[in-house]
């Protein structure tokens, strides 16, 4: 049986798949990596005794839970999800729509502050210094929901939604 141009070209898309699957998964644990970081240096301002967990083999992203929250609060969280760098047609979607590296900030404290939504408009990202920001706080768990999207090079914002959820959940600022 003789291979045919189809099946070479076939068989080379295959292999490009195949190989941006291995160097997107890869790129994905590095990034990972940097966050985790960046999110363990910034994990004082909600308390100490954090555990990270990986999702989706180290390459889809992790859960960090604080084991010892810190004054005013009864839990907190955070939970990064990872851009599909590891598909090249759902990455590029993504890229289309604008997403990013998404972290999740969820905290309960021991009394819900007032209801309020900031969403990430100019003015609201501005005045919180954060870009590409959602932040609630509402009477039900969780009392304060911050949610943002970090691209390389913006690993600080992780330390600034930390530190606004802590301020949130004790009462020491308001949306």
């Amino acid at each position: 049986m003789a291979v045919t141009l189809l099946d070479q070209v076939a068989a080379a898309i295959a292999l490009v798949f195949v190989l941006w699957l291995f160097a997107g998964r890869y790129w994905n644990r590095r990034r990972a990596g940097r966050l985790a970081r960046a999110v363990l240096r910034a994990l004082p301002a909600l308390g100490s005794g954090a555990s990270l967990r990986p999702l989706g083999g180290g390459s889809g992203g992790f859960l960090v839970e604080v084991g010892e929250p810190g004054p005013g609060i009864r839990s907190a969280q955070l939970l990064c999800l990872l851009e599909p760098r590891d598909f090249p047609l759902a990455w590029a979607w993504t890229c289309l729509r604008g997403r990013r590296d998404q972290i999740i900030v969820r905290v309960d404290g021991e009394r819900a502050p007032a209801p309020a939504r900031v969403e990430g408009g100019p003015q609201g990202s501005a005045r919180l210094g954060i870009g590409r920001l959602v932040v609630s706080t509402q009477r039900v768990s969780p009392h304060v929901q911050i949610s943002f999207s970090v691209a390389p090079g913006e690993e600080e914002d992780i330390a600034r939604a930390r530190k606004l959820a802590a301020r949130l959940i004790r009462g020491e600022a308001r949306l």
